[in-house]
């Protein structure tokens, strides 16, 4: 049996906090979740000009290692040609449904040859903070996903766009559902993310935000990649 992989985070309500321990047994990854058709295909395009195949369907979701999942300030990789993708994460625990923010690090390189090993390939970081989804579910659409990227000194916004651009929950879930039946407790499930506002870049590190502007809040994480030297 496969060992659940421990997060340690801070459930954060309007007016309180507590710890929350969530045992992530599975992780679900989404892509191509885009609601305006134009946006969605300046990403497919996006990835085409680096020799990723288009998808023959939208959304794509896939099933990984949930070992992949770290609140870590640094991950560590073997090339230098990986690149983060900001998205909400949605953490599943029996009734219990919460809402962080996270970055899906890929390989763009082993992408042109198999996307679910270009995923495999590298750490799935999530914020240490999550918040009920029932707190920000009368207002979702208006959630800012944010990530900036940082590459010989030079800090950019590299994406940016209100919850608005992607599926919601609802819809990531039932979609979830239909193809692996009723969610087991313990399911991190990323969103899929947000066309990126420069083109893909390889940042040396980033900064992920998910703003509630109606509540004023913020939930934020930092991490750096680091590239395992090789000597082949």
């Amino acid at each position: 049996m496969i060992p659940p992989r421990i997060l340690h985070l801070s459930a954060r309500r309007r007016d309180s906090s507590k710890e929350l321990v969530f045992c992530a047994d599975h992780l679900i990854c989404f892509g191509w979740v885009g609601r305006d058709r134009a946006s969605l295909q300046a990403h497919i395009d996006e990835l085409l000009q680096l020799g990723v195949p288009a998808p023959g369907r939208v959304p794509i979701l896939m099933t990984l290692s949930n070992h992949l999942l770290t609140s870590a300030d640094e991950i560590t990789v073997t090339s230098d040609r990986t690149s983060g993708e900001v998205e909400y994460v949605l953490l599943c625990r029996g009734s219990d449904l919460w809402v962080t923010v996270g970055s899906d690090q890929t390989d763009r390189d082993i992408e042109t040859k198999s996307l679910p090993a270009s995923k495999q390939m590298c750490a799935k970081c999530i914020a240490r903070e999550a918040w009920p989804y029932d707190e920000v579910a009368d207002h979702w659409d208006g959630l800012i996903l944010g990530c900036w990227t940082e590459k010989d000194g030079r800090r950019i916004l590299y994406q940016e766009a209100p919850l608005s651009a992607i599926l919601g929950p609802e819809q990531i879930l039932e979609i979830s559902r239909k193809e692996y039946g009723a969610l087991q407790s313990g399911t991190v499930i990323f969103s899929g993310t947000i066309p990126t506002l420069t083109g893909l870049t390889y940042g040396e590190s980033y900064d992920l935000e998910l703003e509630d502007p109606v509540l004023q809040r913020k939930i934020t994480h930092h991490y750096k990649v680091s590239i395992l030297p090789q000597y082949l």
